[in-house]
């Protein structure tokens, strides 16, 4: 595998300082400027057996998960929009890294069961990258969770949020992406989870990868 140069990689937005799917090396997301539009790659510091095709299954985890396009490389990858969402794409990296590799790769549905009650939440797509959740299956008196699992969502990848009995987020490219979120969905659900192990990695704080890794 051809050792890129920190210049060519562009900036470091993600690392996952250990990969337990790979003998605890550092793996990180990169992203630089290209022609049209920013390019992520997926890169690690380390020489050891297996590295290239462990990259290569994140990167098509990062497509297969989240939507984005592969391009030549097959380390490199952008969003069909030809924007950047940079929180979003952090989100997806990490859920990419921890997918076993050994179950498969899908797409996740634009609708769950909520893990708190027994209502389905639904997630429709209105358009110019706006989506619209709903609950189904409310009890008589129950509250509806869709803008609970609407406000996760926008945290979670930084969406604009229009709050209210029509819970409505959407992205500021204006297009839809409807893999990512499939998997903001889920998370969404599980949010004080989601912040716990986030304050953890920050108290932990993160390695830095090419020394330790050779």
């Amino acid at each position: 595998m051809r050792r890129q140069s920190r210049t060519e990689l562009g900036r470091r937005v993600e690392l996952v300082s250990m990969d337990r799917h790979h003998e605890d090396i550092s793996v990180g997301l990169y992203v630089r400027d290209g022609e049209r539009g920013p390019v992520a790659t997926v890169h690690s510091y380390s020489g050891r057996p297996g590295v290239h095709e462990r990259l290569e299954f994140i990167a098509r985890a990062l497509s297969e998960l989240g939507g984005l396009e592969r391009l030549d490389d097959p380390l490199e990858l952008r969003f069909a929009c030809g924007g950047w969402h940079a929180t979003a794409a952090k989100r997806l990296f990490l859920e990419a890294c921890k997918h076993d590799p050994a179950t498969p790769l899908e797409q996740r549905p634009l609708e769950a069961p909520d893990a708190r009650t027994e209502q389905q939440i639904v997630v429709e797509p209105l358009g110019d990258g706006a989506y619209e959740v709903h609950a189904r299956g409310m009890s008589d008196g129950e509250a509806s969770r869709a803008p609970a699992i609407a406000k996760g969502m926008a945290k979670l990848a930084q969406l604009e949020a229009d709050e209210g009995e029509r819970p409505v987020v959407r992205f500021a490219c204006g297009q839809s992406h409807d893999p990512l979120v499939g998997l903001l969905l889920g998370r969404a659900q599980n949010l004080r989870a989601v912040m716990r192990e986030e304050e953890m990695k920050a108290s932990r704080g993160v390695l830095a990868a090419p020394s330790a890794q050779e």
